[in-house]
C-alpha cells in the first residue's frame, strides 16, 4: 500500500509540474510580422495563428496558409505541418504545397517553409517572425 501511495504521488507531482511547464511555456498563436527572410523583405507581411487545441491553423496576408501542430522535443518549442499557396497565376509559388516547420527562439518566430516546384525541385523559404509593431497591427 506505502508503494502504491508512492507511485501516487509521484504521477501526480510529475502531472502538475508538465502542466506548470507546458503553461509557461512560449506560444505559437497570435499575430506575427515577418522581419527577415530570404525570399526579399516584406515589412507588412502578417501570419496569423490561431489555435485550436493543439492543431494551429497559420495564415498569412502574402496568399498561403497552413495547418500545423505543436511538438515538445527536449525544450525546444516547435510545430510542423503543410499548407499550399493560393491559386494565383502570377504568382511564383501559384498553387504549390509546401511542408513547414517552426521554431520559438526567445521573442522570434523562426520559420522554414519547403516548397515543392512542378518540375521536381523543393525551395527552401526561411524567415523570421516578430510580434507585430503597432502601426502594422492596427
Amino acid at each position: 500500500m506505502n508503494r502504491l501511495l508512492q507511485s501516487v504521488s509521484m504521477v501526480t507531482a510529475a502531472t502538475l509540474f508538465t502542466v506548470n511547464a507546458y503553461a509557461s511555456e512560449p506560444v505559437f498563436h497570435g499575430r506575427w510580422q515577418q522581419v527577415d527572410s530570404n525570399a526579399g523583405q516584406c515589412k507588412t507581411c502578417l501570419i496569423a495563428i490561431v489555435r485550436h487545441g493543439e492543431i494551429l491553423k497559420v495564415t498569412a496576408n502574402n496568399g498561403w496558409s497552413a495547418v500545423i501542430q505543436a511538438d515538445r522535443r527536449g525544450q525546444a518549442l516547435a510545430a510542423t505541418g503543410t499548407g499550399q499557396w493560393q491559386d494565383t497565376a502570377s504568382a511564383v509559388y501559384s498553387n504549390a504545397p509546401f511542408d513547414l516547420a517552426f521554431a520559438r527562439r526567445g521573442e522570434q518566430l523562426h520559420v522554414l517553409m519547403l516548397v515543392k516546384s512542378n518540375d521536381g525541385t523543393t525551395n527552401a523559404i526561411k524567415a523570421v517572425f516578430s510580434r507585430p509593431v503597432p502601426e502594422i497591427d492596427r
